[in-house]
């Protein structure tokens, strides 16, 4: 095969890429699905969200094997096995009536899906781009933002139209088409393989490059390892709060369409992840961080100002998902530049242990915080204040230099 053909087959990775993470994504229609799983299993919403907080674990916990068995067995098989979990996990969720058991089904079996699938087209993507890896990390994981856009509505079309128990196994069938077709397009380059004219970038403190190679265990014993960990949590704790806590937010101020405001965010959503990608190509991660969250703390200390317009809560409820899914094009090209590409999928799966706890909390923790402080108010500002502590973090940050 020749260098010329290489090049232009590997958009065939992206394309299923795309196709998995669309499928992957609609964990973020739980909003839209408990309105209706809610009264079937005669739960209220402040316990079913417990279904999406421990998803969201189970699909960081199982990211730390899915990293390293990718790795030995191939991205499109340990892919194969994620479209297996989670299109049966949806499946089986269509016999079971109690909360505890779609937290098994929906929440641990869903999640170890997600896992397992989540990894392996961003491993695979980033060695077939290396000339363009913070955009082909954020198209690859767009569809992971934007899948709940268009599952919003699947899953409102599906319950209108048939019975729970249906939607359920409609649901399992399609994600089983889309992660198992979008994995059989996924591959890894030859050993050493690049693309024609491009070199390696130089290592530098400045761009955040250490131009090295570290495995998993070595990744772990280096203190900017742990910086980056605590980075990506108060990262993402901060968008998945909002998440969380927007449409209780604004219910008591304003009448909105929920379904329409999460349908566009989820959009923002995906587009963040691509247009923050593609500037970390251009500036460096490292500089796209400080600038990202930065903007990202403003926009939360300003957030409780949006409850008296619709269209200016829209709008900043937008802007922050926008900046809430540049992490996951963000965060895995600064694996790449701090601890190489050839263990992506290991280190990028020992990181996203980080997303698994923030993600839990900003699950679960929303309604509590609340309480416990009886204001939307302080949440926003604890928000800000994380965001500018993940950008002092990011500005200190340095590359290893030297394998240990």
């Amino acid at each position: 095969m020749s260098e010329e053909q290489k090049v232009r087959n590997r958009w065939i990775v992206v394309i299923g890429a795309i196709l998995i993470q669309l499928a992957l994504g609609t964990i973020y229609s739980w909003g839209t699905l408990t309105q209706f799983v809610s009264p079937y299993v005669n739960e209220i919403e402040e316990l079913t969200v417990y279904i999406f907080g421990v998803g969201l674990l189970s699909f960081a916990i199982t990211m730390i094997f899915a990293g390293k068995l990718q790795q030995k067995y191939g991205p499109r098989n340990i892919a194969i096995i994620g479209g297996v979990l989670m299109g049966g996990g949806v499946i089986l969720s269509s016999l079971v009536t109690t909360f505890i058991g779609l937290l098994i089904t929906y929440g641990i079996i869903f999640g170890m899906g997600i896992g397992f699938g989540y990894v392996c087209p961003i491993a695979s993507a980033s060695k077939w781009f290396p000339d363009k890896k913070g955009f082909i990390n954020g198209i690859a994981v767009a569809g992971f933002g934007a899948g709940s856009f268009i599952f919003n509505y699947v899953i409102k079309a599906l319950v209108n139209a048939f019975n729970i128990p249906t939607m359920f196994i409609v649901l399992g069938i399609i994600y089983l088409i889309l992660i198992i077709g979008g994995a059989l397009t996924l591959s890894n380059p030859p050993e050493d393989w690049k693309p024609e004219g491009w070199e390696p970038p130089v290592a530098s403190e400045k761009s955040g490059i250490s131009g090295l190679e570290f495995e998993r265990q070595q990744t772990i014993k280096l203190p900017q390892f742990w910086m980056l960990w605590i980075i990506f949590i108060l990262s993402t704790i901060s968008g998945l709060m909002v998440i969380g806590s927007y449409s209780s937010f604004i219910e008591s101020y304003l009448i909105v369409d929920f379904v329409l405001i999460g349908s566009l965010a989820a959009l923002f959503n995906g587009l963040g992840r691509i247009v923050w990608g593609k500037l970390a190509d251009l500036i460096s991660y490292k500089k796209a961080m400080l600038v990202m969250f930065s903007i990202q703390a403003i926009l939360l200390f300003m957030y409780f100002t949006t409850n008296f317009n619709a269209i200016y809560f829209l709008i900043m409820t937008c802007a922050i998902y926008f900046l809430f899914g540049g992490n996951f094009s963000l965060f895995p090209t600064a694996t790449t530049d701090l601890f190489g590409s050839k263990n992506l999928g290991a280190n990028y799966g020992i990181l996203f242990t980080a997303y698994g706890v923030a993600g839990f909390i900003g699950a679960v923790g929303v309604n509590l915080f609340v309480t416990l402080f009886g204001s939307y108010l302080v949440l926003f500002i604890v928000m800000g204040v994380m965001s500018i502590g993940s950008a002092i973090l990011i500005f200190l940050l340095k590359p290893p230099k030297r394998e240990v």
